[in-house]
């Protein structure tokens, strides 16, 4: 008999929850996340081309995901590189300039990556070498 039973308490919950009221509620709450979460808006114009992580160097990988765990103060195992791009950025800036600051005015080989993990995502600019630029500006503090 017990076996009928909980199979219908959760039939009835699964119902309560398309009629509404407070089982919705509790039923709404318990949805597992997204798997799937936009890539962060791009704020450049400069156009690349798309690309496997695997196919950016060990050490521009390894500069991003370091980078972002720090930012994320997590382990770095739990970095993925979602997207990428083989890029060539204007001048030494990679794209993301700092106000009075001089760079080399020559171009410069490098990727567009995604660092994502449970807590967020980081939208990256890199050379060749592993040197890496999140292009985020801190928010002004009151």
């Amino acid at each position: 008999m017990s076996r009928i039973l909980i199979p219908m308490a959760a039939l009835m919950l699964a119902g309560a929850a398309v009629t509404g009221g407070a089982a919705e509620l509790r039923f709404a709450q318990s949805i597992a996340p997204p798997t799937r979460i936009p890539a962060p808006p791009r704020t450049d114009t400069i156009p690349g081309a798309p690309i496997t992580t695997g196919e950016i160097p060990r050490d521009v990988r390894r500069a991003v995901v370091t980078d972002a765990a720090q930012r994320f103060r997590v382990n770095t195992n739990a970095v993925v590189l979602a997207d990428a791009e083989r890029v060539t950025w204007p001048d030494g800036a990679l794209g993301c300039p700092d106000p009075g600051i001089n760079y080399p005015q020559v171009q410069v080989a490098g990727f567009r990556v995604v660092a994502r993990t449970l807590a967020g995502e980081l939208l990256y600019h890199t050379d060749s070498l592993g040197h890496v630029v999140n292009c985020a500006r801190p928010e002004p503090r009151d």
